[in-house]
């Protein structure tokens, strides 16, 4: 019989939803079970398991994906975090997936997901950004994201309506980008902080996007009006032409970055700090079949 290591994370704002349970009766009697509890076990190891079932939001997510990426393993997602963007955006596509025994056929897929660098614990599921409001996938306290759910994430806009300058250096697509940024992002997904801007995205493509906003010419109370367009235009309005200017918007295959001092990233909800240098950024396709599962 096949075995399934089911991974749910405490510390995830909607995971009093879920329980081994559960999960077990959805996914019925086709697995051998092992359970993981987050933070009893901070670093579950997949490795070795048949399936594994991610029970989290899209930080545990990319943990897990990053150990088990290049593997053939069932990758079960039970999206039970705040924002779940991965998840929502399996909600464009034929292929999400409901409860197996609930009548839901599983039509799980092999996804692209992004890396940077050659590490492999570099993995993201769907984003990887740094500068102005970034921060709030990973500074909101996680006894708020369980009490208030995605409103946790309200407290925390105004506070990270800052100025970044990100000295760096993007070359993309045959062009290359200096300068400073208010925003740096990569991402493989329709959506990002709970909006639906690229309008550009295409599963089944091995490209992501490159999403760039330059830093306002002024500090203070002016250089914040000045940010307001770009970013308006961005995620209110949403992109699909590729543009450059202010707003930097390109197709990426891989990209390199290189910045003069260490920099805070968003990984699909957690902080990573990446050092001074150049860092390569490519889009791969998993080997493992991922399904989504919202009804359980």
């Amino acid at each position: 019989m096949k075995s399934c290591l089911i991974i749910i994370n405490k510390s995830a704002g909607g995971s009093s939803k879920v329980s081994f349970e559960k999960v077990e009766r959805c996914l019925g009697d086709e697995y051998n079970y092992t359970r993981c509890a987050i933070p009893d076990n901070p670093d579950p190891n997949p490795e070795g398991y048949d399936a594994v079932a991610v029970c989290g939001g899209d930080g545990t997510l990319g943990s897990v994906l990053s150990k088990i990426y290049d593997k053939p393993i069932d990758v079960w997602y039970f999206p039970v975090g705040t924002l779940n963007d991965k998840a929502k955006a399996e909600r464009y596509l034929a292929t999400k997936t409901s409860c197996p025994t609930c009548g839901g056929a599983p039509k799980g897929k092999q996804i692209v997901i992004g890396k940077c660098g050659d590490i492999q614990d570099h993995i993201f599921a769907y984003v990887f950004a740094a500068g102005a409001f970034t921060p709030i996938g990973y500074t909101a306290k996680v006894e708020n994201k369980k009490k208030h759910g995605v409103l946790a994430y309200i407290g925390q806009v105004m506070r990270e309506y800052k100025i970044h300058r990100i000295n760096a250096t993007i070359d993309c697509g045959g062009k290359s980008y200096s300068g400073e940024f208010a925003l740096i992002m990569f991402v493989k997904s329709p959506r990002c902080f709970g909006f639906n801007f690229n309008k550009a995205f295409d599963e089944e493509s091995m490209s992501g996007h490159l999403l760039a906003i330059r830093s306002p010419k002024h500090d203070g109370l002016l250089g914040k009006i000045e940010m307001f367009a770009p970013f308006f235009r961005a995620f209110f309005l949403g992109l699909k032409k590729e543009r450059d200017g202010k707003i930097i918007f390109r197709q990426a295959y891989s990209a390199t970055v290189t910045h003069d001092a260490a920099v805070h990233y968003c990984r699909d909800g957690e902080k990573h700090t990446v050092g001074s240098g150049e860092h390569k950024i490519k889009f791969i396709r998993s080997l493992c079949n991922f399904s989504v599962i919202e009804k359980f």
